[in-house]
This record gives structure tokens, C-alpha cells and sequence, in this order.
């Protein structure tokens, strides 16, 4: 695993390199990651096609804008990494102008979708089943999160890493009301980053 790269001194950091997440000859097939270090910890960093900010607009119903993530690697390999770190974690930010994550009634307009297919019930920051934002769960914002003031006046943003392992990667990704005359929304996901 990376922990093994980066103890070598001659390994130059930030770069590519072959794992075997589940060791030589078992399970998942060896696959190119990105090593590197967080303090003196080693990182696998796991890209994907959805990295770069993205616009949502002309969308109105509840998730039906959806974007499928698509990591360079299978989503075996990418979960034999999840399994073997001792936390992961993963970016997610909405960036909205009169665009909600949640309405007034509690209606899911925005959400993310698990490694297994399940529609999160919580935003980055957040607990898994709390059904807010991590501004609404730590009592920095009135209500659930901050794109739900949707008063249509100035821009808001929620923003925060998702580090339930049991749920990461995110596979998919979900907007509505965002429909573009009045609404509308930016979203970013970032690379997972798994600790060893």
C-alpha cells in the first residue's frame, strides 16, 4: 500500500505509482494511484471525472440534474482501499443562488448517491441520518443548510468532507431547483483521500 512507497526516501511525493490494496494474488487487481503526505501520514488520493466545478441550471425537480462519477479506477479496487485505510474522506461543496438542498418541507433537491447505490440522507460536514448540511448540524446556520435561506439576494455555499467510509465514494450526483430563471447552483467534488 502507499504507507510502503512513502518510507522509501528516494520516493518523490505527489506522484503516481502501482498498489496491490488487498496485497499480491488476492481480490482486486493492482491499480495506479496517487501517493503522497499529509503531515507524516501517508495518502492514497483516487481521482475522477467530476473533479472540476460544474454549473447547474435549468433543472427544477428534485434531483433531476444527476452526474455519474466515474473513478479511473474500478470501484473494487477504489472500495479495497476504502476497506484497508483507517478513514477516507471526500470533498463535496454546492455553491447556490435561490437553489436548495433541502425545501422548507423537507424534500430532497440535492444529494449524493453511495458506493452501493443508496441516496445520502446527509451533506458534507454532517452525521450519516441527520439530514442536514455541516452548518446545520453544528448549529452555524438557521436551519438545515445555508443554501436553504433560498431568498434569491446574494450566492451561498455548503461545503464539507464526507468521511462515513461505509458510504465513500460518492458514485453519483443530484440537483434540482436550479431552474435557471432565478436558480441556479455550482457543484465540486474532490478526490477521495484515504489515510493509512
Amino acid at each position: 500500500m502507499v504507507q510502503e512507497i512513502i518510507r522509501h526516501p528516494a520516493v518523490l511525493k505527489k506522484r503516481f505509482y502501482a498498489i496491490d490494496p488487498d496485497g499480491p494474488g488476492r481480490g482486486v487487481l493492482p491499480m495506479v494511484v496517487q501517493c503522497d503526505l499529509d503531515g507524516h501520514t501517508a495518502i492514497t488520493l483516487i481521482g475522477h471525472n467530476s473533479e472540476a466545478r460544474t454549473q447547474v441550471i435549468g433543472f427544477h425537480g428534485p434531483g433531476s440534474y444527476s452526474k455519474d462519477v466515474t473513478y479511473w479506477n474500478s470501484i473494487e479496487q477504489v472500495r479495497a482501499v476504502v476497506d484497508r485505510s483507517s478513514r477516507c474522506k471526500q470533498l463535496i461543496k454546492y455553491e447556490c443562488f435561490g437553489s436548495v438542498i433541502w425545501s422548507s418541507a423537507g424534500t430532497p433537491y440535492a444529494w449524493w448517491v453511495t458506493w452501493d447505490g443508496r441516496q445520502a440522507d446527509y451533506w458534507g460536514g454532517a452525521s450519516p441520518g441527520s439530514g442536514k448540511c455541516g452548518c446545520g448540524e453544528s448549529g452555524a446556520c438557521s436551519g438545515r443548510c445555508n443554501c436553504d435561506r433560498n431568498d434569491y439576494l446574494t450566492w451561498y455555499e455548503d461545503a464539507g468532507y464526507l468521511s462515513h467510509k461505509d458510504d465513500l465514494p460518492v458514485t453519483q450526483l443530484r440537483f434540482g431547483d436550479a431552474d435557471g430563471i432565478t436558480e441556479e447552483g455550482y457543484h465540486t467534488l474532490g478526490k477521495l483521500i484515504c489515510y493509512a
